[in-house]
């Protein structure tokens, strides 16, 4: 199978499996709509080219065997997190829903797209699974000659294209229960359901 074949098949495979990165941008579609989402997911796919650069430059084992660089990534995330699932906690069911029954989309705005998309990029460079996942398959590409820079932008144009069409399912699939959130009770329990998920993932995350 071709190198690049085979990281593709690889990647798309274990990026679609839920995750952090997955259940940060379905509850920002739910909360802000599929704009909020996509700033997200455009701070993740970086977080993603990142581990990708490390691994090919095999400085992804220099990080591994850090703990004070690595523990930094680690608590850097979990509390990224821990502030999203407070946030969600705290939102009030009125809060964001539109005179026509719709949560309220984000305001679009310089400061709120450089924040998300660090928060996203925090998410996804904290989480100590896709690196290790990269270091692993990475060298495989690299081992069968494409160890060109022009080869790191081949990989990086697959991980990008690649999560923005997962992205892109899991956004959709959360709008489409954008209507049944029109009920102030079931936002709020949605709400309170995935903070509780998010305090989950980042304990799971610093026990890494």
């Amino acid at each position: 199978m071709d190198a690049f074949l085979f990281f593709t098949v690889t990647y798309l495979v274990a990026a679609a499996a839920p995750g952090a990165d997955t259940m940060l941008i379905v509850s920002r579609t739910v909360v802000g709509g599929w704009r909020s989402a996509l700033r997200y997911a455009i701070g993740i796919a970086l977080a993603k080219t990142t581990m990708i650069t490390l691994a090919f430059l095999g400085t992804s084992a220099l990080l591994t065997a850090n703990p004070a660089a690595y523990s930094v990534l680690k608590v850097l995330g979990a509390a990224f997190l821990l502030f999203m699932a407070f946030k969600l906690w705290r939102t009030k069911a009125v809060a964001g829903v539109a005179s026509e029954g719709q949560p309220q989309a984000e305001t679009f705005g310089a400061k709120v797209t450089t924040a998300s998309i660090l928060g996203g990029y925090l998410v996804g460079i904290s989480n100590p699974q896709p690196l290790l996942f990269y270091s692993s398959i990475v060298p495989m590409v690299v081992a069968a000659g494409l160890n060109t820079t022009a080869d790191l932008f081949i990989l990086w144009a697959i991980v990008i294209i690649g999560f923005i069409a997962i992205a892109g399912a899991y956004i959709g699939l959360a709008s489409t229960i954008r209507p049944w959130l029109a009920k102030q009770t079931n936002r709020r329990r949605l709400n309170q359901v995935m903070a509780v998920g998010f305090v989950i993932i980042s304990a799971l995350l610093l026990l890494r």
